[in-house]
C-alpha cells in the first residue's frame, strides 16, 4: 500500500488546473482529477464540495489580501501603483 502523502488539496488543485486546461471544464471529472494525483473520488470530495470549488478555493482570502493592500496604500497613489501594492 502506498504511503500517505501530505498536501492533497494543493495536489488536487494543480491537477485540476492542468486537466481543465487540456480537456475543458465540462469534460473533466472529479474522479479524473483525484486519479491524476493517486487519490480516489471520495478523497476529492473530502476537500472540495464539487469540481468548481477546486478552482476557486481560497478566493475570499485572496480578495481580502488585495483589498487590504489597497486600503493601506498612501493617499494619492496612482491606479497602477494601487495594483502593485495590492499584489
Amino acid at each position: 500500500m502506498a504511503r500517505w502523502e501530505p498536501g492533497a488539496q494543493a495536489r488536487l488543485q494543480s491537477a485540476a488546473l492542468e486537466l481543465i486546461a487540456r480537456q475543458g471544464f465540462e469534460q473533466t471529472t472529479a474522479a479524473e482529477i483525484a486519479e491524476a494525483v493517486g487519490l480516489n473520488r471520495r478523497t476529492f470530495f473530502r476537500h472540495f464540495p464539487d469540481k468548481r470549488d477546486v478552482l476557486f478555493s481560497g478566493q475570499s482570502e485572496l480578495e481580502a489580501a488585495l483589498v487590504a493592500g489597497v486600503e493601506q496604500a498612501p493617499e494619492g497613489e496612482s491606479p497602477m501603483g494601487l495594483v502593485g501594492l495590492a499584489l
